[in-house]
């Protein structure tokens, strides 16, 4: 193979190149208005530092939320999305960055993410919720409740070290999550978070979340979760939400109450019950789909932040990163079917 000097359009050619090849971020540029984030984006800087003590300017705010998307959107580390940005040109296309700007290193993205904090990204995850009803996508034919487990490197609790035991370091506290609980499942010890999240039955978008500790029960995220907007729709769920006040719940706000039923003890199901517990089931597997597609993207990777507040912030990046991929997804059909 011979080399040849680098011409003027070369990079342009190889990105049409990978353009042409199915780049999924020339999709996603095209088809999310990235600008909608900035007005939430830049309330942030209030609270970085002061521009008048001099330093490097900071990285435009939505380019540096991008990096977070990418982050999730292909489960790196931050360490590792530093690389790929400065390695992969469909990467660099995405942020709208070239050989001569410099990219974020890795301190800038974790710096950035302390600062995004859970509230601020609960609020950008709605304005993508709010883009994707405009998109002609809205939540249609009830909505299924459901969580799953995020599991953390196991750790334990730090104790408070006994007389003439030596102080934890600062290093050992900070591996170790003291937020993070263990549950059982399925005869299994797991440790870590609960991503709770309410998906709509059409479309299958997370339309909302919660993130938990391991050991709270599936049910006690449901006041956070539930869509009382759907009135007249149903609410699919398993059998860990079915409770006199779930029922009440949907008989207030009018939904239609189809948690699965649950068999008591010296009480088994009937075979009505199992039956109707059959026939909703068929909808409500439908939530499973949307945690297989998470599952799937992030490769049985472990979380590898501490604390509920910086765990909410990931699970709220990786629930939206979720959107993004169903979006495209939904966007593409759309296509087709207007084509066909």
């Amino acid at each position: 193979m011979t080399s040849r000097p680098l011409g003027l359009f070369d990079q342009e050619i190889r990105q049409r190149k990978l353009e042409a090849l199915g780049d999924a971020l020339v999709e996603l540029n095209r088809i999310v208005p990235w600008g909608m984030f900035r007005e939430t984006l830049e309330t942030m800087r209030s609270e970085g530092r002061d521009p008048r003590k001099g330093g490097r300017p900071p990285h435009d705010a939505v380019r540096m939320f991008k990096v977070l998307v990418l982050r999730e959107l292909y489960a790196l580390s931050d360490e590792q999305v530093e690389y790929q940005i400065a390695d992969r040109l469909s990467f660099q296309r995405f942020l709208g960055i070239d050989l001569t700007q410099d990219a974020p290193d890795y301190t800038a993205i974790w710096r950035f993410r302390e600062r995004l904090g859970p509230e601020r990204m609960k609020t950008l995850f709605e304005e993508l919720g709010a883009y994707i009803d405009l998109a002609g996508f809205e939540a249609r034919k009830g909505q299924m409740l459901d969580a799953s487990l995020v599991q953390k490197p196991r750790t334990r609790k730090p104790a408070a070290p006994r007389d003439g035991e030596p102080e934890l370091t600062r290093q050992q506290a900070a591996h170790r999550d003291g937020e993070a609980n263990w549950t059982q499942k399925h005869d299994r010890s797991w440790f870590g978070y609960k991503n709770h999240i309410n998906a709509d039955v059409e479309h299958g978008f997370i339309r909302g979340y919660a993130v938990t500790p391991a050991a709270t029960h599936d049910s006690q995220a449901l006041p956070e979760l539930l869509d009382i907007t759907q009135r007249g729709q149903p609410l699919y769920a398993d059998s860990a939400y079915r409770s006199a006040a779930t029922a009440r719940r949907c008989q207030d706000h009018h939904l239609i109450h189809r948690v699965m039923h649950k068999a008591q003890r010296n009480r088994p199901l009937t075979a009505a019950q199992k039956r109707t517990n059959h026939r909703w089931a068929k909808t409500r597997a439908r939530v499973e789909h949307v945690f297989a597609r998470i599952d799937l993207f992030r490769k049985g990777r472990l979380l590898r932040c501490t604390g509920l507040a910086r765990t909410t912030v990931v699970i709220g990046l990786i629930n939206f990163a979720h959107n993004l991929r169903r979006l495209a997804t939904m966007a593409r059909l759309q296509q087709v079917h207007a084509s066909g």
